[in-house]
């Protein structure tokens, strides 16, 4: 019996993050936290969990560079994707290959709590770049966010491949479906 031994540099380590664990971040008012980052998993795809407050959208958009999923673990979100709508509650499931345009909104008076992955890794970074330290004691309700911290977000994800329809940075016109900002 012949056994081969496969060398990478990320095949040997394991890592794990117990409930709680992880960088959380406030990034445009959703409590994100990072639980498997590109360079924890060979570059492969990164991991986290998201926190969608009542009221709270994502515009529509697409990811050019990567391809998504989420899994909802509570609360529900309304999604339109690829010119469809449908209602995503506990249990849902949703791959979101690049260049399909989709958008989501919390409607409901619930959090909606959700994992999520990017296949490959690295649109993680852009959650380093913008987000913000979310202290334990401060993760029930989201900060407000100015309109110059969403337009500098907005402006920071081209370079990772993600197109906002209907936005033009020209105008400085924030993307129809931003409504996570309390000063529009």
């Amino acid at each position: 019996m012949v056994v081969m031994m496969i060398s990478h540099p990320w095949f040997w380590t394991c890592s794990w993050r117990i409930l709680g664990e992880g960088i959380t971040l406030w990034a445009l008012g959703l409590l994100v936290t990072l639980k498997a980052l590109g360079n924890e998993t060979g570059g492969s795809y990164a991991l986290f969990e998201k926190v969608m407050f009542p009221g709270q959208g994502l515009p529509s958009h697409v990811h050019t560079l990567e391809d998504e999923t989420w899994y909802m673990l509570e609360g529900e979100l309304v999604w339109i994707v690829g010119g469809r709508d449908f209602l995503a509650k506990k249990g849902s499931f949703i791959h979101l290959p690049r260049f399909l345009a989709h958008s989501c909104a919390n409607k409901s008076n619930k959090p909606a709590r959700m994992v999520l992955t990017y296949a490959p890794a690295g649109f993680e970074q852009w959650y380093l770049e913008v987000g913000k330290p979310a202290a334990t004691d401060q993760r029930d309700s989201p900060p407000d966010v100015t309109s110059e911290e969403l337009l500098a977000a907005l402006r920071r994800s081209k370079e990772y491949g993600i197109i906002f329809i209907g936005y033009e940075e020209e105008g400085s016109e924030m993307p129809p479906g931003s409504n996570q900002t309390p000063d529009q």
